[in-house]
């Protein structure tokens, strides 16, 4: 019995030895995720609440950064010299504003992807270069995505947006400004939590992976493969 037991677990092994990689980057990004929902209060929305402590005067910094990058990308480098900076809200004249609180950094990104790659396969001398580098890349992707939002609620939604959101969000359109500063919130949303949260926080780090794996992890392994075979020849 023990031996079928055995049998049964080593021909599990190689049938899933050619997915174990991505098997392993799943198991280790979800359970970070879940690990994020146990110990930060998600439903704290701009307060950062951790194991019960608020931590968000600790953070605000990030956020007066952030704030700052994307003023600058908008005011001084694209030229919108209209837009306005107070705090940490952003806003063009008779917009929705902006306000960019711990949620909308790379806190979470940066400290999730540290560790998922501390935790992965790899060498570490290559980890210490390539996960500073990444972590920069996924800050200044945060910044367009943030640019990208603001520049989409400029002008408000378009006229299609209201028969789309009538049956995306289930609301009703009146016709009035309370309707439409709704469906201005509503508009900032479906890019805000639905489309960019999707690009940023998934796919950006399974990118990053993948060229880790790839370009670094996959030949990394082969050689040290030849290097085993090699030292049991000589040997």
């Amino acid at each position: 019995m023990r031996l079928n037991i055995k049998a049964h677990i080593q021909n599990i092994l190689k049938a899933i030895a050619p997915i174990k990689d991505i098997l392993w980057f799943l198991f280790l990004f979800l359970l970070l995720n879940f690990l994020w929902k146990l110990v930060v209060d998600d439903s704290a929305k701009r307060l950062l609440i951790v194991l019960g402590k608020d931590l968000t005067w600790y953070v605000h910094p990030v956020c007066e950064w952030t704030a700052g990058a994307t003023y600058w990308v908008i005011h001084d480098l694209l030229g919108y010299h209209e837009y306005v900076k107070a705090g940490t809200f952003l806003y063009f004249p008779d917009s929705l504003k902006l306000v960019i609180v711990w949620d909308c950094t790379s806190i979470k990104q940066v400290i999730i992807f540290t560790i998922l790659f501390a935790c992965y396969y790899g060498p570490w001398k290559k980890k210490l270069i390539f996960i500073p580098v990444a972590l920069l890349i996924i800050n200044v992707i945060n910044i367009l995505r943030i640019v990208s939002i603001a520049l989409i609620v400029k002008d408000g939604f378009p006229e299609w947006f209201i028969n789309f959101n009538e049956w995306y969000n289930n609301k009703i359109w009146i016709n009035d400004q309370i309707s439409k500063m709704e469906f201005e919130r509503d508009w900032f949303q479906l890019f805000h939590r639905d489309i960019f949260t999707w690009i940023y926080y998934d796919g950006i780090i399974f990118l990053l992976w993948l060229y880790w794996q790839e370009k670094i992890n996959l030949p990394y392994q082969r050689l040290k493969a030849r290097t085993r075979d090699q030292a049991a020849v000589n040997s």
